[in-house]
């Protein structure tokens, strides 16, 4: 009796709720007769130059050199004993 009683709740929860849904598009319908006006009008703006997709892409460059050239330096520095010696 319990389940029944759940299910009708939730039957009439989601009646409502549609029929809800269903009155909102058909308020918002306006007099087909009085013209909307819509005035749009933009700004010109320019970005920082930080966020710039070139910068962006000059600075990530510049980023990997240096870690490419630490790794270089740092490899290098094993005081000569990076040399393989094959008999």
């Amino acid at each position: 009796m319990r389940i029944i009683k759940t299910m009708l709740t939730s039957i009439g929860l989601l009646a409502a709720a549609a029929g809800t849904a269903m009155a909102t598009p058909l308020a918002m319908v306006q007099d087909p007769q009085s013209p909307v006006k819509v005035d749009v009008s933009t700004t010109e703006s320019h970005t920082v130059w930080y966020t710039n997709p070139l910068w962006l892409a000059i600075g990530g460059i510049v980023v990997l050199l240096i870690i490419v050239l630490a790794v270089m330096a740092s490899r290098g520095r094993d005081g000569g004993s990076s040399t393989t010696v094959v008999r």
